[in-house]
């Protein structure tokens, strides 16, 4: 779901220039786009939020590996969509102050957007890397730091702590 939303992320800019009629205003078919696009940024942020409480399920009932599995899944696979959507929030921000002449960076909230929206899903895949930190520290003791809890909530940390647990772990192993 989440390339499926940047791919629609990526078109809007598009949409815009080529959904406009002679008049300024927007034709039938780009209305039904911006629809689509606002249920997906929403079904992506209720599937991240059942996900995380998935995650908090799977550690309570010792379903270890299928929570290893989404926890590499959701920080190390997802990596492209991470860089390709702070590309587009890059684009976004640039484009909506250049826009502006500056101006709207008094008005900070429309710049946040992006970053807060990303940041949803990574506060989302954080509940399975702590849910296996967990695990792991329970599995291993302190030689698991009990800061990497925190780190799998933080935008990129996220990713170099599951690095650094997965090596930690397959040199206890």
């Amino acid at each position: 779901m989440l390339y499926v939303q940047l791919v629609l992320q990526y078109g809007i800019i598009p949409v815009m220039f080529l959904g406009m009629d002679d008049t300024g205003e927007f034709k039938i078919w780009t209305h039904f786009y911006f629809a689509v696009v606002l249920i997906s940024f929403v079904a992506v942020q209720v599937v991240g939020c059942i996900s995380a409480v998935s995650a908090v399920k799977m550690h309570l009932n010792s379903e270890h590996e299928v929570l290893k599995e989404s926890w590499l899944l959701l920080k190390l696979k997802t990596i492209p969509f991470y860089i390709l959507n702070f590309i587009y929030g890059l684009a976004y921000i640039i484009g909506i102050i250049g826009a502006s002449r500056g101006l709207v960076v008094m008005a900070v909230i429309p710049i946040l957007i992006p970053i807060w929206y990303t940041c949803a899903f990574i506060v989302q895949s954080g509940f399975f890397g702590a849910a296996n930190v967990a695990f792991l520290r329970k599995e291993y003791g302190d030689r698991i730091s009990a800061i990497h809890y925190v780190l799998q909530f933080v935008p990129v940390l996220d990713v170099v702590s599951t690095l650094i647990v997965r090596k930690k772990v397959r040199t206890l192993d």
